[in-house]
């Protein structure tokens, strides 16, 4: 009978653990800010998708390792905070609204990307060959703040294309790269796979 009751204050005890252990990571996955040129619908939903999958746990529908917060309510109190701290203090940059927008959502790891700058200008060169030419410059931001530790990762990455038209160098294709470049530089990946282990 000891031994009975020992095993079950033991299952008891490794029960009260493994749900307090299974408390999920709260995230915010910001929609992306566009600070000047907004792209067109299709690249706009393929950023969001890189973003999506860069802090996507496999499975977490059954593990419930993470809960995901409402980027759009999220985006929403960021506006609020932004315009406070804006009116408060003209110099004031975005990363200094990470912190006080993880407190204010309980949130655990905001991820916040930008667009700072996205342009695209054609012209014909009117010659012997009539030849189109393009001009494009992205520039991209990632911060990721994780609150558990107190870390602010801010990487940025731009591209620049001048010459003959060619697909690879609309602002649309550099944007990707920007964008590929800022996941993989910040290692949210990394972090967000490390969550649960």
């Amino acid at each position: 009978m000891k031994k009975f009751l020992f095993a079950l204050l033991a299952l008891i005890i490794c029960a009260a653990t493994s749900c307090e252990a299974a408390k999920p990571v709260r995230i915010v996955r910001l929609p992306i800010i566009f600070q000047r040129t907004a792209p067109d619908n299709e690249t706009c939903s393929e950023l969001e998708m890189k973003i999506a999958r860069a802090v996507h746990i496999p499975m977490n529908k059954t593990l419930k390792l993470a809960e995901y917060l409402s980027p759009t309510d999220s985006a929403q109190k960021l506006n609020e905070l932004w315009r406070k701290m804006r009116s408060d203090y003209k110099k004031a940059k975005i990363q200094d609204a990470m912190k006080p927008l993880a407190i204010q959502l309980d949130a655990d790891i905001i991820i916040c990307p930008i667009l700072r700058q996205y342009s695209q200008n054609t012209a014909i060169s009117l010659g012997l060959g009539d030849e189109t030419y393009i001009s494009s410059h992205v520039r991209a931001e990632l911060i990721v703040y994780d609150r558990r530790t107190d870390e602010l990762i801010d990487k940025k990455a731009s591209q620049m294309y001048h010459d003959a038209y060619h697909p690879l160098g609309t602002a649309s294709m550099l944007s990707k790269i920007c964008f590929d470049k800022i996941i993989d530089d910040s290692k949210i990946r990394h972090r967000i796979m490390a969550i649960g282990k």
